[in-house]
């Protein structure tokens, strides 16, 4: 296999307890052009992210010590590194758990190589990319009460503050900057991920829906996400 280098060396911290599993994925990654760290504990793994601030973290859910979703919790309480969640369990409670604790992506194993090379290189790209403000010439974007300041990635709805994750708050922004709009699953899909939609990956409307409940806006008729059927999502201006 020939190395496919990176623009520079990506550090990442790849989480799982099983050996094997975790040899065949840092051997395949390495040889892509990445630095990995293998941790197979939860515990341990939460001290070794905080200290080395990894470009991306490669997340198992299963995990002795501390599972996956509490590791990608407290992470996430101090920086918004990217984390992609992998699992053998195949559940709709575990990856709306797992996007709600602030999870960028999530991959049901057994994951193929290259659909796994894909997924890290498109969290990668979004998380490089320059800051949100750049794309509009407004860092406070204004929808009916909602306040979206895209420069300090806060949202306030008249004057409560709302806290959404930060795959959430990029949906939303961009959902902002359109607003009236609106935008299809697969533009939405290829600006987060940096990949095309596929047609299976629900966490666009897991998000969806998580935003809606934060909004206290989960019960049609929606307020603010409203979902055109053939078109995707909006947000409504009024």
């Amino acid at each position: 296999m020939n190395p496919q280098q990176a623009s520079k060396t990506d550090n990442i911290i790849l989480v799982e307890d099983d050996a094997e599993l975790a040899g065949m994925v840092k051997t395949f990654l390495t040889s892509e052009g990445f630095q990995v760290n293998w941790i197979d504990n939860g515990t341990d793994a939460v001290e070794q992210i905080l200290l080395e601030k990894p470009d991306l973290v490669v997340l198992d859910i299963m995990l002795p010590g501390m599972d996956g979703i509490e590791v990608c919790q407290q992470i996430h309480r101090h920086g918004n590194c990217p984390v992609l969640m992998l699992t053998a369990k195949d559940d709709d409670l575990s990856e709306v758990a797992s996007l709600n604790m602030g999870a960028d992506g999530y991959l049901n194993k057994p994951v193929r190589p290259h659909i796994l090379l894909a997924h890290i290189k498109a969290l990668l790209r979004r998380s490089s990319n320059t800051s949100l403000q750049e794309k509009t010439d407004r860092h406070v974007i204004e929808v009916q009460d909602l306040q979206i300041n895209q420069e300090a990635y806060q949202l306030y709805k008249s004057d409560e503050e709302i806290h959404l994750t930060s795959g959430e708050f990029q949906l939303l922004s961009l959902l902002a900057q359109q607003a009236g709009r609106p935008m299809s699953r697969d533009l939405l899909y290829q600006q987060i991920r940096g990949i095309e939609y596929d047609g299976m990956d629900r966490s666009l409307d897991l998000r969806i829906s998580s935003i809606r409940k934060k909004l206290d806006d989960d019960i049609p008729p929606y307020q603010y996400i409203k979902t055109v059927r053939g078109k995707g999502y909006l947000l409504a201006v009024k």
